[in-house]
């Protein structure tokens, strides 16, 4: 890596994606999506222009916001629930942090971008693929599928700077938002069939 800070700010990234699989509640799972945007940020920033990493950091909290107002069903269902499952998520994550750890040669060396960014997006991109394989409950799908591209954000930007596309990039995320915040809307006794 370039700049040492950039060890602390993985380390706090990997942190928060830790807590991002193993959260039993909405609001703990949109504070750590919330540092995850905030590391991506602070990372991102010394590779971009301010305007360019501020636009996906103002899209990565838009979404979540989106999704913070969005009112809860009662029925609490997206808790982990056994201590195994907790275990298993995280072993599975750990598996993904070394296959990062070791392949990140390979991997900047074939995008032709720096540890800097390469390591932060894949860290997220597989923690995205983690919370979709695994996750039952469709908020958390929905918080996979939001952390999922918001790492392949992170890697497609560091190859292609065109504004075009990474205003596309961030009105998938936000349309990925506003669907699932419809998605999890409570139904009413009428509504259901």
């Amino acid at each position: 890596m370039q700049n040492w800070v950039n060890y602390f700010l993985v380390f706090i990234l990997t942190a928060a994606l830790f807590g991002l699989i193993l959260a039993n509640t909405r609001r703990l799972m949109m504070i750590a999506f919330g540092v995850v945007v905030l590391m991506l940020f602070s990372i991102n920033i010394q590779f971009w222009s301010f305007g360019f990493a501020a636009s996906k950091f103002l899209t990565g909290l838009m979404a979540m916001l989106i999704l913070a107002l969005t009112p809860e069903q009662h029925i609490v269902a997206n808790t982990i629930k056994s201590g195994a499952g907790r275990i298993f998520y995280s072993v599975s994550f750990s598996f993904c942090i070394l296959l990062v750890l070791f392949t990140i040669q390979k991997t900047t060396r074939f995008l032709a971008i720096g540890q800097d960014q390469s390591m932060p997006a894949l860290l997220v991109l597989l923690c995205g693929f983690i919370l979709l394989g695994i996750a039952q409950h469709p908020f958390r799908i929905i918080m996979g599928l939001l952390t999922t591209i918001t790492g392949f954000e992170v890697l497609y930007s560091a190859v292609e700077q065109s504004l075009l596309v990474n205003g596309l990039l961030g009105a998938v995320v936000l349309l990925i938002a506003w669907v699932g915040s419809y998605l999890l809307m409570p139904t009413t006794p009428g509504e259901e069939q």
